[in-house]
């Protein structure tokens, strides 16, 4: 890697390695996605040698007695890219295997780590357990975790939690029964499961939850729930279909939750980040994914220097403009080569006032990074953290599941990243922890298309997911195609348009087979809207 101090070339110790070397603890995470040759090297550092060669350096490192290792994977099989270990290489490990949390200490977990009370997190409890009961009698969902797991009840809890603490209508079962169903109700892709969990959130809340005034951005109770306000703007259309989802969305971020959108082409996800980034007042920085992806897309990577010599000139212009300045030069002329200016800072150092020591370093600093060959160059995922925008991850699908779980520490609540990849001694620097104002949202088309598959129940169920339908209401797709004619006197042919889609979608059996997309490109002097 590149030396941040000098810019040269020098071998870095990796993560384990530093943590032999200082008798640290170290937590290799989704084992089984490594290749097996990485794995295969931990050999000797898991038997009775205790030891780690590196080829590189020809080193034989002996681990310090304080370091520890542990390592988790996924069951391989249930998600997708786990293989299996070898039996030579498990042996060599204390296995344990965690079962589900027993669902009498779930409410004792809730309270504590919550901060709700009693009674609440007993409510929030009972709905978990009757919502897996309806799973396994009237086989409604397709695992036992397809709709509730322990994310989110911790989810459920903690906005209960926070709209307490916020607004006093937060304590009541209501405000809890309509947070429940915006988690669990909304993420179900039909519509009878949808229903069978609105029913047993009413029937334990003992409330009545109204779709219509969740979502009807126009009110009071709707602002506080969304807290932004609603942009207002000549390209977007607010039908149905837009403001349920900006208010899932919107109320997702509010409590720094990652989104997970679900919908077909063409039915508003990206939109709807735009759409919020622009009422949030965040810049909102993209990567659509493909099967190619690497995990240097997301984080960023070593690329080689530009502008070499501008940046080395620009260097020693400020090095004896700041000797000058501290009276280390006299001499009018200074020979203006880098090893010699290098030489004058270093002696400088030696024999400067200690408020002049700070200055001096950072001119060496830039001296010698003036003379790298790679420098570090931070992602969009990186930038994003560091700035505090949205960032959306397009079709996130498509990437390979190794690349996907470097998402996993970014997508707890700590929302921190370790940038091993970048290198440097001061190890500190290498963990990220991401604004207050960071977002993450996702997009993706549901499994089954040509090169579309299912995300991991692992990295799935960390975000909170949200299913976008088909824009199918005939008054919202009228409204849309009555907002892009440009001439008023077509106006008229709205409703045949829509009646020949439906006469499409009605032979070939299929309602969807023209999608919003379609019906607008055949709409003659259109104008583009958001929808």
């Amino acid at each position: 890697m590149t030396d941040p101090a000098t810019g040269k070339l020098k071998f870095q110790d990796g993560v384990l390695v530093r943590a032999l070397r200082a008798g640290d603890w170290i937590v290799l995470d989704e084992l089984n996605l490594a290749p097996t040759d990485v794995l295969e090297a931990l050999n000797r550092l898991l038997d009775d040698n205790r030891e780690l060669v590196v080829p590189e350096t020809n080193e034989v490192i002996r681990p310090h007695p304080n370091f520890m290792l542990f390592a988790t994977q996924n069951p391989p099989g249930l998600y997708a890219g786990r293989k299996v270990l070898s039996r030579a290489f498990r042996n060599r490990f204390l296995e344990v295997h965690f079962d589900d949390v027993p669902q009498d200490e779930l409410e004792t977990i809730l309270c504590q780590r919550c901060g709700i009370a009693q009674s609440h997190g007993r409510k929030i409890v009972a709905v978990f357990q009757e919502l897996q009961k309806r799973r396994q009698v009237e086989r409604v969902f397709e695992t036992k975790n397809s709709f509730v797991t322990l994310r989110d009840l911790f989810r459920w809890a903690n906005r209960h939690s926070e709209g307490y603490a916020e607004n006093a209508a937060g304590g009541n079962y209501q405000h809890i029964a309509e947070q429940g169903y915006m988690l669990l109700a909304e993420r179900a892709r039909r519509g009878d499961d949808r229903a069978v969990v609105k029913a047993v959130i009413e029937d334990i809340m003992k409330v009545k939850i109204n779709e219509h005034a969740l979502y009807d951005l126009t009110s009071k109770e709707s602002q506080e729930r969304i807290g932004i306000p609603v942009p207002a703007s000549p390209s977007i259309i607010w039908t149905g279909a837009m403001r349920r989802l900006f208010t899932l969305v919107a109320a997702a971020l509010r409590y720094n939750e990652p989104v997970l959108l679900i919908g077909e082409t063409g039915s508003g996800k990206t939109s709807v980040c735009e759409l919020l980034a622009l009422a949030m007042g965040r810049s909102l920085y993209g990567l659509s994914c493909h099967q190619n992806t690497e995990t240097a897309d997301l984080l960023g990577s070593q690329r080689p220097l530009r502008n070499r010599q501008t940046l080395r000139d620009t260097a020693i212009f400020e090095a004896l403009k700041l000797l000058r300045n501290m009276g280390f030069i006299t001499e009018e002329k200074v020979p203006e080569e880098l090893d010699h200016v290098v030489r004058l800072v270093e002696l400088a150092l030696k024999s400067c006032q200690p408020g002049q020591a700070t200055q001096l370093t950072e001119a060496l600093s830039a001296l010698n990074r003036s003379t790298s060959l790679f420098e570090w160059h931070d992602g969009p995922l990186v930038q994003a953290m560091h700035k505090g925008g949205i960032f959306l991850l397009d079709e996130i699908s498509l990437a390979d599941d190794s690349v996907l779980e470097r998402l996993n520490s970014v997508l707890e609540p700590s929302r921190q990243l370790v940038l091993a990849e970048k290198g440097g001694d001061d190890f500190s620097l290498l963990t990220i922890t991401a604004k207050a104002q960071f977002q993450l949202v996702a997009t993706m088309n549901p499994g089954g298309d040509y090169g579309k598959k299912e995300l991991s129940p692992a990295l799935r169920n960390r975000f909170t997911e949200i299913w976008v339908p088909h824009v199918d209401e005939r008054a919202d797709l009228s409204e849309i195609i009555e907002h892009s004619w440009k001439d008023g006197r077509l106006h008229k042919y709205t409703s045949k348009i829509l009646d020949f889609a439906e006469y499409t979608g009605t032979v070939l059996k299929d309602k969807n087979i023209l999608g919003l997309r379609d019906i607008l490109v055949r709409s003659p002097k259109q104008i583009n809207v958001d929808i």
